[in-house]
């Protein structure tokens, strides 16, 4: 049976995912020493999904006012070997100095961060430190 105009249910995709980003500890992390978020040792994650990953969880984390974001969450993504990431959008002043040093060991990656928030142009090096060259930076001085 199709689905009427305007009907538009999530996919199972979208579904997935949401309900991995609702319970990471429950599904494919843990809490490691220091109660840091870990990615399980045999979880091993293509671009297509980590950059689902990412942005869902950017969505979430701005429209979705039940959802708790996990700290650390960025660092999940730092290890190349077990994580990739190639096109992900970080939005406002959410993500700080060591997400994006964890995000930025993934060598190739074109990522857009918008509305990250700097106060002196030495600050706004010092966050695009490390980066990939791809990454688009929008900052907002003062704001």
């Amino acid at each position: 049976m199709a689905a009427k105009a305007g009907d538009n249910p999530d996919s199972l995709m979208a579904l997935t995912t949401a309900f991995c980003l609702r319970n990471l500890r429950r599904t494919m992390c843990y809490l490691g020493e220091r109660n840091k978020l870990c990615l399980c040792s045999d979880i091993f994650l293509p671009s297509e999904i980590c950059d689902k990953l990412v942005n869902t969880y950017m969505e979430l984390v701005h429209m979705d006012s039940n959802f708790e974001p996990q700290d650390g969450f960025f660092q999940l993504f730092s290890d190349p070997h077990s994580t990739r990431l190639t096109r992900v959008q970080l939005r406002e002043d959410f993500v700080r100095d060591r997400d994006l040093e964890g995000i930025g060991k993934q060598g190739a990656l074109h990522s857009r961060l918008g509305l990250i928030k700097a106060n002196s142009r030495a600050r706004m090096d010092e966050m695009a430190r490390g980066l990939p060259a791809t990454a688009n930076l929008l900052y907002f001085t003062d704001c």
